[in-house]
């Protein structure tokens, strides 16, 4: 019966690592297999408990627009909202991408200003 169990995990945990889809600007970076690293960009919201998050992993972000940088709900289309920077974090790792490390830059070059953001660098898992 124990084998049985295990074996039903592994399909489970296989189907849902074949499905596993992260949408950025209408594109699955889980299929690109030119896409090693990317960039999760996560900032406060003003006058909120939840956080914007983007996604570079080297698309082309004409005029400076961030809506390209936006992770999608391949559902429905819409921008995904995230209740903190781990609810985001913890949707890369379970999407196939390995934290590796993070960075705090701070708005404008000023250390001491509110308003920066937090970059966290994954890549993508073996």
């Amino acid at each position: 019966m124990k084998k049985f169990f295990f074996a039903l995990a592994l399909v489970f945990a296989g189907t849902t690592a074949a499905f596993s889809q992260v949408v950025v600007d209408g594109v699955n970076i889980n299929n690109l297999e030119e896409v090693f690293m990317v960039r999760m960009i996560a900032q406060e919201r003003f006058l909120s408990n939840k956080v914007t998050i983007f996604v570079d992993y080297g698309q082309s972000v004409a005029g400076g627009s961030r809506q390209r940088m936006e992770v999608i709900n391949p559902r429905d289309g819409k921008r995904m909202r995230f209740n903190s920077v781990m609810h985001a974090v913890n949707f890369l790792i379970a999407n196939g991408w390995v934290y590796e490390e993070s960075m705090v830059l701070p708005t404008e070059g000023n250390a001491s200003s509110t308003g920066g953001s937090t970059q966290y660098l994954f890549t993508r898992g073996k």
